[in-house]
């Protein structure tokens, strides 16, 4: 007769045995629960060690608790690291979500060491409530996460760090190119202005003899009738001679603008008899253009006689090349409602590219696809904006291509 040896059942001690789940907890209130709960938060009266509760081998047991303990290990040492991280490197992105990670981690690994603890300290209470913690900071942890998302999306990749950093050097290499050449081209414009400077008033004093020799050269042929035949030529040679001394008068202007000493001699005069005297004088270079004065014919303004008039007469001549084909010029003189006096002189030409109207009034530039049909240096109109604003009023021009232009200032 064979007998079959019974394997052990696994029980409980007797403290295991006091009665079904919840059947002393269901006589009392919930608040009364909460704060038995509560104040015997670390009794383990009521529980065996889970050493006594079930049928545990060495072997498992050990295992579940040296597991417990390796994953505790490791919860603990993430925050350690993350905490000498987050202290080294303040600048690191969201250090708030960083935090609540490190809480998370030390919450997991406590519950975990309890776990193993409770192998010999029954402390199921202090387990729950670990727990819970650690449940609310895991909650409010992706939370948080969930709404910095869309920021971490917009950070930008090592890739992308390294491409905006290339980028930025070559923006400064080439800032730095961009300023060495500034400072070339202030360097070359500096000499240039001593150069003018010099070139215009060494030219003077030849003109002028010239001037003078031609004069009495008209004087002679004018008594003889024998040298008839070369008075055309003296008076284009003299027309010429006016054109070469204003060029020069320009040049002198400039120089003066650029060591900013262009003196203003201010007066009270009536503007309607300047732009009168501008206009006969501009009528007569050529009969053929209309040039009409309207406005307010008594107008008295306080300044440069002689540079306002320089200005009016800069842009009659302007008017007046630009214009091959219509001959009628309008000058008008208005008092503006802020008490300012507004000149304009309108003329019927070819007008401006819309995108050159911007730098009409720069040194030197002339409209390219006019600069070959119509004779200047490009210094008439730089000259007269800079004699206005010296005046502290300002000047402008309104521009159609094909239809003419407006030029205007206001003192």
């Amino acid at each position: 007769m064979m007998y079959k040896a019974k394997l052990p059942v696994a029980v409980c001690d007797s403290v295991c045995r006091s009665g079904p789940p919840g059947a002393r907890a269901s006589t009392v209130g919930f608040f009364t629960q909460v704060k038995d709960f509560l104040t015997q938060i670390f009794s383990t009266a009521d529980w065996p060690p889970r050493w006594h509760c079930g049928s545990w081998s060495d072997f498992h047991g050990w295992l579940y608790i040296l597991s417990d303990l390796s994953i505790w290990a490791a919860y603990f040492a993430i925050p350690v690291l993350l905490i000498r991280i987050v202290k080294k490197r303040t600048d690191l992105p969201f250090p708030g979500i960083l935090w609540l990670f490190i809480a998370f981690i030390l919450l997991c690994g406590t519950t975990h060491l309890i776990d193993a603890v409770i192998f010999w300290w029954p402390a199921y209470r202090l387990s729950a409530l670990v727990r819970l913690i650690t449940g609310i900071i895991s909650i409010i942890t992706v939370f948080a996460l969930y709404k910095i998302l869309p920021m971490v999306y917009k950070l930008r990749t090592v890739d992308q760090l390294e491409a905006e950093i290339e980028e930025r050097k070559k923006a400064e290499q080439e800032a730095r190119h961009q300023q060495i050449l500034k400072q070339s081209a202030e360097e070359l414009l500096v000499r240039k202005d001593e150069f003018l400077s010099i070139a215009s008033h060494e030219l003077k004093t030849p003109i002028t003899s010239v001037k003078v020799n031609l004069q009495l050269l008209e004087m002679m042929v004018e008594k003889d009738n024998n040298l008839q035949s070369i008075s055309p030529f003296v008076k284009k040679a003299g027309v010429q001679i006016d054109k070469l001394t204003g060029i020069i008068h320009d040049l002198l202007d400039v120089t003066k603008i650029q060591a900013g000493k262009l003196e203003l001699f201010k007066t009270d005069f009536n503007l309607m008899g300047l732009v009168q005297e501008c206009a006969d004088q501009s009528s007569g270079i050529d009969g053929k253009y209309d040039i009409r004065v309207e406005g307010n014919a008594g107008l008295t303004v306080n300044a440069d006689r002689n540079r306002l008039e320089q200005v009016v007469s800069n842009f009659l001549t302007n008017a007046i090349k630009y214009s091959p084909d219509n001959t009628e010029i309008i000058i008008s003189i208005d008092r503006l409602d802020n008490g300012t006096t507004k000149v304009s002189v309108t003329d019927q030409g070819i007008g401006i590219p819309e995108d050159k109207i911007a730098m009409i009034f720069d040194r030197f530039f002339r409209v390219e696809n006019t600069s070959r049909q119509f004779s200047g240096v490009g210094l008439g109109l730089f000259i007269s904006s800079e004699i206005i604003k010296r005046h502290n009023g300002e000047i402008g021009v309104n521009s159609t291509l094909g239809k003419g232009s407006t030029f205007w200032f206001t003192i």
